[in-house]
């Protein structure tokens, strides 16, 4: 039996580490609480880029998660194949047969609301142009830059005007804005509300300039992990938050008034030692854990403080060791310091119980961008 506090695995020998899990527990309490903070599961179109999962996407369902905002047309379809009646694609799409794939989803699930996003009147073009070749009306929201400087266009006149555009251009439905203000990795929570409530009080304004103008605005989907519970709170809006239904290392640390708890852990084990280096290395290397944070980041041992990743190979995780070194063999729960890369390094999660018995596999349904 591997326990670490409320984490138990009955029986490491029976899994091929490293392996990706999921506590079925800990997994229910995060979408109830972020349905909670949101003010209930209507307000939230969840991002689906952590799990990648049919199985999560269909707990969040039931749980009452109105919709689901997705990266790429492979998430779109899991969670329209799950039965979600409300869908965005908030990521560019610059490739004709990308777009003709997000329309054979919306014309395969007629009873669905969903919506692709444009930035640049590049984007709308296309998405214009290949609508109308198919005689198929699409919905398309205004994706807004309020700071991130990823994708989106900055309010103000010339997203004014691309929205008019957008409204006027034959078979394409004007259906909102949306906003991630993703750049906002706040610590102190008064600080972080104010920065969001910013964030919503220009979205706002921008709102209303365009209803005045004449201009629909049926919607607006903002926020992230840091700020969705404001965004959802705000009348006409909903939140969008995605890490927050496995959780990491990387959120817990910046934000520890968060109630969330480690979902998704994965299981390595000491395959090497070396005592006068005080190091000890585990089968946690790059293709195991994300190494996009810094180094000594990405990976924390749970219950092992005293631990600390000081390098990573493909294979490998080095970790110097201030106590005792483990042993050979043995087994230790790491949390990721970015679960959402992690997820992609494994084909599914295992589903562990509170007895620690593995009860499912979840496979990770959108692995592959296509």
């Amino acid at each position: 039996m591997i326990e670490v506090g409320e984490y138990r695995v009955a029986d490491g020998d029976s899994l091929e580490t490293p392996a990706m899990l999921v506590f079925q527990s800990q997994l229910e309490h995060n979408i109830r609480t972020v349905c909670e903070l949101a003010g209930g599961g209507d307000r939230l179109m969840v991002h689906v880029k952590t799990h990648k999962s049919a199985a999560v996407t269909r707990r969040q369902l039931e749980a009452g998660v109105a919709g689901f905002k997705c990266a790429t047309v492979k998430e779109l379809e899991m969670v329209l194949d799950q039965g979600a009646v409300d869908a965005v694609l908030a990521y560019p799409l610059q490739q004709r047969r990308k777009v003709e794939r997000l329309l054979d989803l919306c014309a395969a699930h007629p009873r669905a609301q969903v919506a692709a996003t444009c930035g640049d009147v590049a984007h709308l073009e296309l998405l214009g142009q290949a609508a109308a070749d198919r005689r198929q009306d699409l919905r398309v929201m205004l994706d807004l830059d309020v700071g991130m400087h990823r994708t989106g266009i900055a309010p103000g006149e010339e997203a004014e005007e691309l929205y008019r555009l957008l409204a006027e251009r034959p078979r394409l439905v004007a259906s909102g804005l949306h906003v991630y203000d993703g750049h906002e990795h706040i610590t102190d929570p008064a600080t972080r509300e104010a920065a969001a409530c910013r964030h919503i009080e220009v979205v706002v304004a921008f709102r209303q300039r365009l209803e005045a103008a004449g201009l629909p605005v049926p919607r607006v989907i903002g926020g992230g992990s840091f700020s969705f519970p404001y965004w959802a709170r705000t009348p006409g809006m909903q939140g969008s938050p995605g890490t927050c239904v496995y959780w990491d290392h990387g959120y817990a640390a910046t934000m520890p008034d968060m109630p969330f708890k480690w979902a998704a852990l994965v299981l390595g084990q000491v395959v090497d030692r070396h005592p006068a280096e005080r190091t000890v290395t585990l089968d946690l290397g790059t293709k195991a854990v994300a190494p996009d944070p810094p180094t000594r980041s990405r990976i924390r041992l749970l219950g092992c403080p005293e631990a600390e990743l000081i390098s990573q190979n493909e294979e490998h995780g080095i970790f110097s060791w201030a106590g005792d070194l483990p042993a050979l063999g043995t087994y230790f729960l790491a949390v990721p310091g970015h679960v959402c890369p992690t997820t992609i390094c494994y084909p599914g999660s295992y589903v562990v119980d509170d007895a620690g018995e593995v009860v499912d596999f979840y496979p990770h349904t959108a692995r592959d961008r296509r």
